[in-house]
């Protein structure tokens, strides 16, 4: 008897923005701040990079099912023991939300964007881009955070490459559609998996909150 595919709904409406945000974000940052074009937009689209992240960070707890951390993290013993079944392309597994890899991922890439947008706080170019922080700053520690600043994009463009390496792997080899359900949210299933809805009330709190601290922040300490 074959298994029976069904629709599940994975990705809820606020992991699909803020995935399709993020990479329009980090594309404009890395062209700008390679061509040092466009400075003070900059300077914004760091701020968006870092709500954006703040957010995924507090709904890896409290949000939709397949979106919190708890049901994608494995240990690294059983994510090793994945990773020959993940690449084979004989292999049938699929996985309703990220695989194993794939969950981890998702980690270094968050804490990856985290770093650099929180060292661009701490950053100026000494003519007439400062970043928040600097008056608050001493010279070493300005000086530590602009390194970092300059360093940290070369370990996440490789970061991004093997994540886009992944997908289209999964997508075209072994037919996962990882594309089509992130703008959809829907993925076809052999297993029975819970569904991820928008939980509303809690995606408001938490997009009403961290505007309030945003707008605290921004007023307090960053002037356009």
């Amino acid at each position: 008897m074959m298994d029976t595919v069904k629709t599940v709904k994975v990705w809820d409406f606020s992991i699909r923005i803020f995935h399709w945000l993020l990479a329009g974000l980090i594309g404009f940052l890395w062209w700008s701040g390679t061509e040092g074009e466009m400075m003070d937009e900059h300077v914004q689209a760091g701020y968006g990079v870092l709500a954006l992240i703040s957010y995924r960070l507090i709904w890896g707890f409290i949000g939709s099912h397949h979106a919190r951390f708890v049901h994608f993290i494995r240990s690294p013993i059983q994510t090793l023991k994945a990773i020959p079944d993940l690449f084979s392309i004989r292999s049938d597994s699929h996985y309703v939300g990220h695989n194993p890899l794939g969950g981890w991922m998702v980690i270094l890439l968050l804490f990856t964007l985290l770093l650099q947008a929180i060292s661009g706080l701490g950053t100026t170019d000494d003519i007439s881009i400062d970043g928040p922080l600097i008056p608050y700053l001493s010279e070493e520690w300005a000086s530590l955070l602009g390194e970092i600043h300059l360093l940290v994009p070369d370990f996440l463009v490789a970061l991004i490459i093997l994540h886009l390496a992944a997908v289209l792997f999964h997508d075209a080899v072994k037919r996962e559609r990882l594309i089509q359900a992130m703008i959809t949210g829907v993925k076809q299933s052999k297993q029975d998996a819970p569904e991820s809805h928008l939980p509303s009330r809690r995606f408001l709190i938490v997009v009403a909150t961290l505007s309030l601290i945003g707008w605290w922040l921004l007023s307090r300490f960053v002037w356009f």
